[in-house]
């Protein structure tokens, strides 16, 4: 009897005590890129920015329904390993590209601290600059918000009859401040999205965006999947401080599943205030070797001022 219950004293003062559940994910993805510009050579290259990333997850079941929790986002370069993450400084001193601690329930959910901006990604076959050839069909410029808000807090509704509503803004002592809101609609084939970005277009420091200049982007995304394709439509504007129009982009884009492979394919028009039209076209296939690997290739022409046409070669992992 006493030696079980030295046991059990023993096993009591080393007990680890209950911890919070942590997952760790990511994704790498490189390969061969041509751009067709003058004197440019085919190169390996990483390809996209968020696409390489390693993202940590913490959560806590807080009892009431409620949950706490951290998560952080470490983002790379997989041509050479450094980190890609926003700095605004230029010397790489940011080792989080998104770590902010949360507070959840039927409420919703409550972040605080760096927070990676919500962005119309989703209407973008190539899910924007995972692939450089969705470069070629003006993603720089179709891109809107997906940087990074430091001194952030944020707030997203749970999802009720397919909506959700996301709110962020920045809170610091530095003048120039941002703020992102996203209304997203999901429901059998059809999804939609209306996404407003306006502050500085500073990158952040981790201190708050400093210097910039006022910039206002909007984003309008509709798709529908007929089983056979998805097809998207989208119109992203954008004006500078003295309201200026320097984006008026209209995409179209369709995704074609065909077993393990898949075609992907879009179309952009840029009427900015010059009314000039800048176009561009990107085809590519991508064909998926297991549930995390998938190969990949693409063509693309841009026809602008300096414009050209390229391709690239690409592998993806996600783990």
């Amino acid at each position: 009897m006493k030696k079980h219950l030295i046991a059990a004293a023993v096993a009591a003062a080393f007990a680890v005590p209950a911890m919070a559940q942590v997952t760790m994910s990511g994704s790498i993805t490189a390969g061969i890129v041509e751009s067709g510009a003058a004197g440019a050579k085919a190169q390996v290259t990483t390809i996209g920015g968020g696409s390489n990333a390693i993202n940590f997850s913490a959560t806590e079941d807080l009892g009431g329904g409620l949950r706490g929790g951290f998560t952080g986002q470490l983002r790379f370069n997989a041509a050479n390993g450094d980190f890609n993450s926003d700095s605004g400084s230029g010397a790489g001193k940011n080792g989080f590209h998104a770590a902010n601690v949360f507070i959840g329930g039927g409420f919703g959910t409550f972040r605080v601290g760096k927070v990676a901006e919500d962005s119309n990604c989703g209407f973008d076959p190539w899910g924007c600059l995972t692939n450089a050839g969705s470069l070629a069909t003006g993603t720089a410029g179709i891109l809107t918000a997906a940087s990074t808000q430091g001194n952030s807090l944020m707030y997203a509704t749970p999802r009720i009859q397919g909506m959700e509503f996301t709110y962020q803004t920045t809170l610091n002592r530095v003048g120039s401040e941002r703020s992102v809101l996203n209304l997203n609609y999901s429901a059998g084939p059809i999804s939609a999205q209306y996404l407003v970005a306006s502050g500085s277009g500073a990158a952040n420091t981790g201190s708050g965006f400093t210097g910039g200049t006022k910039a206002d982007q909007a984003a309008l995304g509709l798709s529908y999947n007929f089983g056979v394709a998805r097809v998207i439509y989208s119109l992203v504007r954008a004006e500078d401080a003295a309201g200026a129009r320097t984006k008026d982009i209209q995409y179209v884009a369709a995704s074609i599943p065909l077993g393990a492979a898949a075609i992907w394919a879009a179309y952009s028009q840029d009427d900015k205030a010059a009314k000039t039209a800048d176009t561009a076209w990107a085809l590519g296939v991508n064909y998926a070797l297991s549930k995390r690997t998938s190969i990949g290739a693409d063509i693309f022409d841009k026809e602008v001022a300096g414009g050209s046409t390229g391709f690239a070669l690409r592998a993806r992992h996600t783990f």
